[in-house]
């Protein structure tokens, strides 16, 4: 090797280290894989196992800090275990996510026995799921030790223990992703996110994806992956970028179609490994064939999996007063409204009526009736009132296949239903376009303030409370439609946003994060981001906000004020731009 390559390369193992100021400085960091094999390194983190003579605080603490490694084997933290509980540790049957940086507070009880309390921020089961602690919660777990060739070493587990991560490392070592199943009402795969350590990603992934459709999705998707199936080896392995997913099963359905499915979700949940370009499948050592493909695939369009193409939405619309009219979104911070490219004419909608929503192609628009007893259409300057059952109505939301969702407590007591929808394909004034229950046994006893249906149109998120106004809830279910494309029933619920004690307004901004304003820590209503797999992050707060929404992710959000005005987001703070009633965005 020459003088000037060796020089190079000693700069870039500087530059290298020099990115990576979040590594532990207590645990060496290991090599990834050689330069040259075309693929991304990838970085593994180790910590140091006992040292002779340590004390029982010490082996615990040096125990719980090892099983935070991204080296697969955890090797390092088996040796401060005895041989028989090494062999029995399942370091991936929990993670607790903790909610602080420091270290675990230790307390020796007795001499064979040390309690570890940290504060936690969130758990993550063996399936990936991910479950917020409410703000200040903490975890405790005792520990039984006894001593080994002199050496003090761990002797009994807690039930259930996995492991523990500081707050620091989450981030690099537990990342949310994908695992993902077909829609049963159109050509298109549903993301269900999940959370995993990076190390061995691939094999993660696969696991996942064979389990059970989720029960939240339940008549909404299914899964190609037969039953029973389970994976060659237990792992998936990676070579040159093709990642090798061998099923052992004899159930595999015959048919293009259900072959076309398993490969989609295993090509588009695998390839979110950085290490997967391409993915090779097999069914008890037979290669899973299609018409158009022989060998591997790296992309839904290679397997002749084409979802439908996107929607165009209508732009979003403003009410000043009575006003109603197209918004340019690059209007932050505007004190006068400006004159929209679009000039598309909308019917005012008197003061009183509420909570205006707007349908995906812009025909019409929707609010609450004064005394919030029921909801009004306006569509061509003309205003249709929806027959509701009963009442407590909520904000009105539109799908992008043309159908109104409202909640409303309905007559019959408290089996009555909760949620209805409206079909805007029909002639307003006609019988067809009454609202028209959905089955939701879950929603029971509860007021929906809001439902508003994923951009894929196969799930909605409901904001709920008690009949009191009380325990307010964020659900996330499958929506099960009839053949026509008619909303029927709901799936079983996964709650989202566990850690937020109140929440009030809700939007989607792409199909894995939703947006709401809630009370996370403390009283104060604010906007914050609820993601599909758990998790809730608090933004700036913005001062009376009654109601937000998005015309374009996370960074085009704005909320509309109890003062009658509408601020914008810019960067992290929110700018004022001018008076709003409403502001309602075409969306899921």
């Amino acid at each position: 090797m020459t003088r000037l390559v060796r020089a190079a390369l000693a700069l870039l193992v500087v530059l290298a280290l020099a990115g990576c100021g979040g590594l532990s400085r207590e645990g060496p960091v290991e090599p990834g894989r050689e330069v040259g094999s075309g693929r991304p390194a990838d970085l593994r983190v180790t910590f140091p196992g006992p040292r002779d003579g340590e004390s029982q605080e010490s082996i615990v603490r040096g125990f719980v800090r090892a099983g935070a490694a991204s080296d697969a084997a955890y090797d390092n933290a088996r040796a401060f275990l005895t041989a028989q509980v090494s062999e029995a540790w399942k370091p991936d049957v929990s993670l607790v996510l903790l909610a602080e940086a420091a270290p675990p507070a230790t307390v020796l009880v007795n001499p064979a026995t040390v309690r570890i309390t940290a504060k936690v921020a969130a758990t993550v089961d063996e399936e990936g799921r991910h479950t917020a602690a409410a703000p200040g919660s903490t975890v405790t777990a005792d520990f039984q030790l006894e001593t080994v060739g002199g050496q003090w070493r761990i002797a009994a587990l807690p039930e259930g223990f996995g492991r523990w991560i500081a707050s620091t490392e989450v981030n690099r070592l537990v990342r949310p992703y994908a695992v993902h199943y077909v829609s049963t009402s159109q050509r298109a795969l549903i993301p269900d996110v999940r959370w995993f350590p990076v190390d061995r990603l691939a094999t993660r992934l696969a696991r996942a994806q064979i389990l059970p459709l989720p029960e939240h999705l339940d008549g909404a998707a299914v899964t190609a992956v037969p039953s029973g199936a389970r994976l060659l080896g237990d792992a998936v392995s990676i070579n040159s970028g093709v990642a090798t997913v061998n099923l052992i099963s004899s159930k595999l359905a015959p048919g293009q179609t259900t072959r076309q499915n398993l490969w989609a979700q295993f090509v588009a949940t695998l390839t979110q490994d950085p290490a997967v370009t391409r993915v090779s499948l097999s069914v008890d050592d037979v290669p899973v064939n299609l018409l158009t493909l022989d060998g591997s695939a790296g992309t839904l369009a290679e397997i002749g999996f084409i979802p439908p193409p996107p929607v165009t939405l209508a732009a979003p619309v403003v009410r000043r007063g009575e006003e109603v009219a197209v918004f340019d979104p690059s209007s932050l911070g505007d004190q006068e409204p400006r004159e929209p490219a679009d000039q598309r004419a909308y019917p005012a909608v008197p003061a009183g009526f509420s909570r205006l929503a707007l349908s995906a192609d812009g025909s019409e628009v929707a609010a609450i009736n004064p005394g919030g007893d029921g909801i009004s259409r306006w569509r061509d300057a003309n205003r249709y009132v929806v027959p509701l059952p009963g009442g407590a109505v909520g904000s009105p939301s539109y799908d992008r296949r043309g159908w109104l969702w409202v909640g409303a407590v309905g007559a019959g007591g408290a089996g009555a239903p909760r949620l209805f929808v409206v079909n805007t394909a029909s002639d307003p004034a006609g019988g067809d376009a009454a609202a028209v229950a959905i089955e939701a046994a879950w929603l029971a006893g509860r007021r929906v303030l809001e439902a508003r249906v994923s951009p894929d149109g196969d799930r909605i998120a409901v904001l709920s409370t008690a009949a009191d106004g009380r325990d307010s809830r964020i659900d996330l279910t499958g929506v099960v439609r009839s053949r026509a494309g008619q909303p029927q029933r709901l799936a079983s619920p996964l709650r989202l946003g566990a850690s937020l004690s109140r929440a009030t307004s809700l939007a989607w901004l792409d199909e894995r994060t939703l947006t709401a304003l809630g009370v996370l820590e403390g009283s104060m209503l604010q906007p914050v981001i609820v993601t599909v797999g758990g998790g809730v992050r608090a933004l700036t707060a913005a001062p009376d906000a009654v109601a937000i929404t998005s015309t374009g992710g996370e960074r085009a959000l704005w909320v509309t004020t109890s003062t009658g005005r509408l601020l914008g987001r810019a960067g992290s703070q929110w700018v004022d731009s001018g008076p709003a009633t409403d502001l309602a965005v075409a969306s899921g």
